[in-house]
């Protein structure tokens, strides 16, 4: 039996990757990851979809995240920047004000530690970086270190481990329409999705992830099932 761990935060790319888990993949897990993100709103999105997918969850605390970041997604009352809002020498623009520092790094890690206790040894999960918010730890070097380094710290007798990345070099508006191409129930699910960096079901429309969001399914042709 084929199996795989998705890394699954409740929002539109990491449900489209779950979905696309479940055609490729026997049996599929969600590691979901409590960091302290601002929206409590996007677990209970996540908890709704994998019912409606009849998936397994996990959910793991990773309360230091929200320790040690001051990203605004784990602060409350503050207005997001798309670019500038964190200097960073590497992109003169700077990062948007949304980077959470590490955080890719560590929720990979414990997906990758429930994995090697389930006896999995493929993780999926919706980093792309060809239509991507300039996060760093959303490129193909990171995830293929990554992959590297998450191997060699497990048993030998778990690896080689695989990170899966089906968005890696797709555009948002591709990433719609593979949600669509992977059926009804996939397309259902993002209705319930949670994308806005503002918590809002539907989103606020305005932060910088309602707005790419919104301009994929406008791209697609198609009309976004949350609204």
């Amino acid at each position: 039996m084929s199996k795989a761990v998705v890394l699954f935060s409740g929002g539109q790319d990491s449900t489209t990757c779950l979905y696309w888990a479940r055609q490729y993949f026997d049996k599929v897990y969600a590691v979901s990851v409590d960091y302290g993100q601002r929206h409590r709103i996007e677990l209970e999105a996540a908890r709704e979809i994998v019912r409606m997918a009849g998936v397994g969850q996990v959910v793991l605390a990773l309360p230091a995240l929200a320790q040690l970041a001051d990203s605004d997604l784990v602060r409350e009352k503050v207005t997001f920047v798309t670019v500038g809002g964190r200097p960073d020498h590497a992109m003169p623009e700077g990062l948007p004000s949304s980077f959470v520092p590490g955080r890719n790094a560590m929720m990979l890690a414990l997906a990758a530690a429930f994995a090697v206790k389930v006896g999995v040894r493929d993780i999926v999960t919706g980093v792309c970086q060809t239509d991507y918010s300039g996060y760093p730890d959303c490129r193909r070097e990171f995830v293929d270190a990554l992959e590297l380094a998450i191997t060699l710290a497990m048993p030998s007798s778990a690896g080689p481990l695989r990170i899966l990345t089906p968005l890696m070099y797709l555009t948002k508006a591709e990433t719609v329409r593979l949600a669509y191409r992977l059926g009804d129930q996939c397309w259902r699910a993002l209705a319930l999705t949670v994308t806005c960096y503002n918590g809002q079901r539907p989103g606020c429309g305005a932060c910088p992830a309602c707005v790419l969001r919104a301009r994929g399914f406008a791209e697609a042709s198609l009309s976004d099932p949350a609204e």
